[in-house]
Parts: structure tokens; sequence; C-alpha cells
């Protein structure tokens, strides 16, 4: 690692199970860790065993669910484990571990307690809403890391003390693109291959509005839907596209595994996500990498990272509310090979700003700031 300081680091978060936030920590982790920096992945507890298999992880409370008496013996046992191990720096991702885990941090006397915000501060349960507001009020981190401009807006309100330490560090991708072409891909997920493929990837449930997706179909002559994921909206969402007569125009494939996923992506035409609200979408940007034609609802996160509004964007941007907006965009695309040709060379192009290599220069920036220049900063990409 010439020119760099070492580091022994400690990346934190809440729980291990399948999601967004757990693989940009882990792709953070092994991205500093090629780097030459000593790192280990803890986790708060388990839901699931899904990464016992990477390496140097560690879980402090190998419970799915701990409970209110689970978390009280989760922090001492935190703050021995960091006095033993010695790290220069803790990063933390998700609410629990960025107060829990940084509380703990600065009573096993870590330098460098470093948090991470992976979604708007309102998105977050009351009783974390307090524990985040505390614990950075009080100084529990010595920077507040947001993943997009609209996550730090959303802080506007707390405390002088708290929104000093905030700064932002855009999510990145690893990105290995399939080796499949268009054809193997759709057949290996049995997706039909004489119309164009609209796909979502996400969590089945009210935040990702995939009904709204539904309603469009719907309305369209052609397309057919692929909804990747799972949750508590399956059931509403399947007896809708039975009710809506396009039972046989939609796919159900529940949750697919993350090494599959580039073979997902190559099988589909357009991405389509009206999500409610995010802090920067991994899901988003694995479809820009993909290279997809990208429909998008026009919150905040996704305007940033779509670099919008206006005519160049890599993505459409429409609003919420609009379904007639979305029925007419997504039956253009379904009709416009080449339209999906020019979205989806824009989306690639602006993928090159949310790399694993660029997120892992802003978190190496805030441990080792000899390494790059400066020390807090708000990069606007594009």
């Amino acid at each position: 690692m010439s020119g760099r300081e070492t580091r022994r680091l400690v990346l934190l978060i809440t729980h291990m199970d399948q999601g967004g936030a757990q693989e940009a920590l882990l792709r953070l982790a092994r991205e500093l860790r090629a780097r030459g920096h000593d790192v280990e992945t803890w986790f708060l507890y388990e839901k699931s065993p899904l990464y016992r298999n990477e390496e140097r992880v560690r879980v402090l409370l190998p419970e799915a669910s701990p409970g209110a008496s689970g978390y009280l013996q989760i922090l001492p046992k935190l703050v021995g484990q960091l006095k033993a191990h010695r790290p220069d720096a803790v990063i933390s991702f998700l609410p629990l571990a960025n107060g829990l885990g940084q509380i703990a941090a600065r009573l096993a006397g870590v330098r460098h307690r470093v948090a991470s915000q992976r979604n708007p501060g309102w998105s977050y349960s009351p009783l974390m809403q307090r524990l985040d507001k505390l614990a950075g009020s009080l100084g529990c981190y010595t920077v507040n890391v947001g993943n997009s401009q609209s996550v730090l807006d959303s802080f506007d309100r707390y405390p002088a003390s708290y929104r000093r330490r905030l700064t932002m560090v855009h999510n990145g991708i690893d990105w290995r693109p399939s080796a499949l072409d268009s054809a193997a891909a759709r057949a290996r997920f049995g997706l039909p291959s004489g119309q164009p493929v609209i796909l979502n990837i996400g969590r089945l449930a009210e935040q990702k509005n995939q009904g709204l997706l539904l309603r469009a179909l719907a309305a369209m002559s052609a397309g057919h839907l692929v909804l990747a994921g799972d949750g508590e909206d399956r059931g509403d969402l399947e007896a809708a596209a039975v009710r809506l007569g396009i039972a046989d125009r939609v796919n159900f494939l529940g949750e697919v595994k993350r090494a599959d996923i580039p073979d997902l992506l190559r099988a589909a035409d357009i991405f389509a996500m009206p999500t409610r609200f995010e802090g920067q979408s991994n899901a988003l940007l694995e479809a820009m990498h993909a290279g997809l034609a990208i429909v998008s609802s026009d919150i905040p996160a996704q305007v940033e990272t779509l670099g919008g509004p206006g005519p160049e964007a890599a993505g459409e941007l429409l609003p919420l509310d609009g379904d007639e907006a979305w029925i007419t965009a997504l039956e253009a695309l379904v009709r416009d090979a080449g339209r999906r040709a020019v979205l989806a060379e824009r989306a690639r192009v602006r993928a090159q700003l949310f790399t694993a290599g660029r997120m892992a220069d802003g978190f190496e920036r805030l441990i080792v700031p000899t390494s790059h220049e400066g020390r807090l900063y708000r990069p606007q990409p594009g």
C-alpha cells in the first residue's frame, strides 16, 4: 500500500441478513482490506447466517431477535471486545450500530468513530431517531457520513453539534457483468423472449411502491414485468396482478442471490423503480452499471444519482403520484429500442462516478487524513 498509512479497522453493522447496507459494508471491507488495512466486519446479531463465510466476520450475539435484554448484553460485550481488539477506527452502518456501537467505541477509547447514515433520518423508528440524535450530538461520532445529499438534508433540523460532523460519501458498486447473453439470461429465469422485460429489484413493501408498476402494466399494450424480492406486500401484489388481468405478464421471482443479480439485469431491457424514499439505492447503481434504460421516481436521492432533473439525466424521472406519466414513459420505452439505448448509455457513463474504489476513497480519507487531501467533504457528482 505505497504512500498510505495502514489502520486496524472494525466495520460494524446492526444485523447479519441480506440487505443493501450489508452488501455495501462488505464491499467497503474488501476494498479497504485490498489496500492493506487490517479489517474485521462485526455484526451485532444474526438474523441469518448469510455472511458467515466472509473473511474475518464476527457476530456478537448469535440471535435472530435479541430484544431489550439482548441489547443490554451487546453493549458491555462490544466495549470489551473493542478494548481487546484495539482498532484505530470503527465504521458503523445502520442506526442501532451507529448509536449503540459508537457509544461503545467511545467508551473503549477508539479514536476515529465514523457513523454512516444509509437512509433519511425521518425514516428511522422514533427510538432509533432518539438514539442517533443523542449519540451524534454528544460527540460519539467523530464523523457522520450520509450516502447522498438528500440524506444529509434530512438532518437539517438536528442540533448544530450533530450537523457539524456531517459529510458525504456516495455508495459504490464493485461491478462484474454477466457472462450470459440476453437470451440465455432470460432462459435461466424462465422469462419470455418475445417482448421487452421491465425489471424491479427490491423488498416487496410500501416503500418500494411496486403496485404502481402493476397498474401501469395493466394499461400498456406490451411489456413483461419482473419483480425480484420478497416482503410483506407480496400476497397483495400477487392478488393485484390477478385482479388487473396481468398475472401472465408478471413474474414474482422472490429473493434472488446476490451472485445472480448480474444475470438478472442482463435479462432485462428496462429498470423501473417507483420507490418512495431511499438513501442511495444499490439496486439503482447496479442497473446503471449494467447499462439498462432506467425509469425512476423523482425523489431527491434518485434525482441526485441519475444527474437530473433535465433532458440529459441518466434515466426518466417521474412523479410518485403520476400513474399516467409512468404508463406513457414505459409504453414509449417498450416500443422504442433506440430510446432505450440512449438512456442505457447515459446510465453506463454516469455509473463510473459510483464505484467501490471511490466509496473506499471517501471513507479512507476520514480515517487516514494524509491519504487524500482534506477530511470532511461533500462531493457533488457530475
